[in-house]
């Protein structure tokens, strides 16, 4: 019983089974902060942000807040719908309707959702770079769930001597 490895061991798997079905519904995040790594080499700042199962990259806005401050916020969703849930939502709506849900309901058997772990709903980070830095030159990517993002730094200016007429 790996799958169930956090839960204490009831004295038997009916006890852990109805322990289960009377356990209020799964908690549903609707924020989150995704990890990331920050390097700085002599030229720029690489930022890698895990954003597993996502895809969507209308659903991800990346910009500066100020000349030195990036922002990065997006809204993942999972990729399975909850088809409890989406089943939920119909028997409301026919109730509200005035129609009658009952026998629908007994033809179709609904999952019932155990255990939800995956991270989904929004998120939002923010970079303040302790040097100025090139906006125009920064570059994102996103592969396999991995946001890659660039930052270069701008390059100091070099002192220059007047000379006096």
């Amino acid at each position: 019983m790996a799958f169930f490895s956090r839960l204490i061991h009831p004295a038997s798997e009916r006890e852990l089974l109805r322990a289960l079905y009377e356990a209020p519904g799964p908690s549903r995040r609707t924020t989150f902060s995704p990890n990331f790594d920050v390097r700085e080499t002599e030229s720029a700042y690489i930022l890698e942000g895990e954003l597993p199962g996502f895809h969507d990259k209308s659903k991800l806005n990346i910009e500066f807040t100020d000349p030195q401050t990036l922002f990065i916020k997006g809204r993942l969703e999972k990729s399975l719908s909850d088809v409890g849930d989406e089943q939920e939502k119909e028997k409301r709506k026919q109730e509200v309707e005035g129609k009658s849900t009952d026998t629908e309901v007994k033809k179709e058997s609904k999952p019932k959702l155990w255990i939800s772990e995956r991270t989904s709903g929004e998120f939002q980070r923010s970079f303040t770079f302790p040097v100025n830095i090139d906006q125009e030159g920064v570059k994102a990517s996103l592969e396999h769930g991995l946001l890659s993002v660039m930052v270069p730094k701008r390059s100091q200016p070099v002192g220059r001597k007047i000379e006096i007429q």
